[in-house]
């Protein structure tokens, strides 16, 4: 299988937001989940909203996708609207004040018809990735939070994200629904990964010096 993975600046692009938004919204239906908050679409008009997009080569067929938002004075992070009504701490730890950079890797989803074929991780890495690059630009980001659901943990884990314990249940929240755990973790070392495996740092560090390239991955399923 031959994928192509992009990212488009939200607002420069509202025929891919709208195709990320309705595969978001397919996926999540097909698991029981009507509503998240970063399902919403208001990020269609925020000029600090990233996307990526796993698409077919000829990119008729969209497989996944992930978001990276910036925090800015406009908008709230996703993170911040999920998680609000069950701890407002969530605005402190997510600092008010902009000159601190901030953002929230979300939104992450993949089609039944490609799991278990490793794109969560390729695209964690590309939005971790895409965020060191910011690094160098006019954004200078300090951090990179995420809410993350049990089945994707250990991978945000082994890409240097750790639990965020001072908000909800030691991070924990029963969130989209009563029964399910979404926990809070950040990755505060976006320049150095220190706490990401060496494979994973190696591959981050790869694809932020190369942004543009050709690859083999290797995922459970095969190549």
């Amino acid at each position: 299988m031959e994928l192509k993975i992009r990212i488009y600046k939200a607002i420069d692009n509202l025929l891919a937001c709208e195709r990320f938004a309705k595969g978001h919204e397919n996926v999540l239906l097909d698991y029981g989940i009507k509503k998240v908050t970063s399902s919403n679409t208001g990020w269609f008009n925020d000029p600090d909203v990233f996307i990526v997009m796993v698409e077919s080569v000829s990119g008729d067929e969209l497989f996944g996708g992930a978001r990276l938002h910036i925090k800015n004075r406009e908008h709230l992070l996703p993170i911040e609207n999920a998680i609000s009504a069950l701890d407002k701490n969530i605005h402190k730890l997510i600092n008010p004040d902009v000159a601190y950079k901030t953002g929230e890797l979300c939104g992450l989803w993949n089609t039944k018809s490609i799991s278990g074929n490793g794109l969560s991780a390729m695209l964690v890495r590309t939005g971790v990735a895409k965020a060191g690059i910011f690094i160098a630009e006019k954004y200078s980001l300090k951090s990179l939070y995420t809410l993350s659901a049990p089945w994707t943990i250990g991978m945000v884990k082994k890409i240097g994200f750790v639990v965020e314990e001072s908000v909800g249940n030691k991070g924990e929240f029963a969130y989209p629904k009563p029964d399910l755990i979404a926990t809070v973790l950040v990755l505060n070392d976006i320049l150095t990964l220190k706490n990401a495996i060496p494979e994973e740092k190696k591959d981050i560090f790869n694809l932020r010096e190369n942004p543009v390239q050709r690859r083999i991955e290797n995922g459970p399923k095969g190549t």
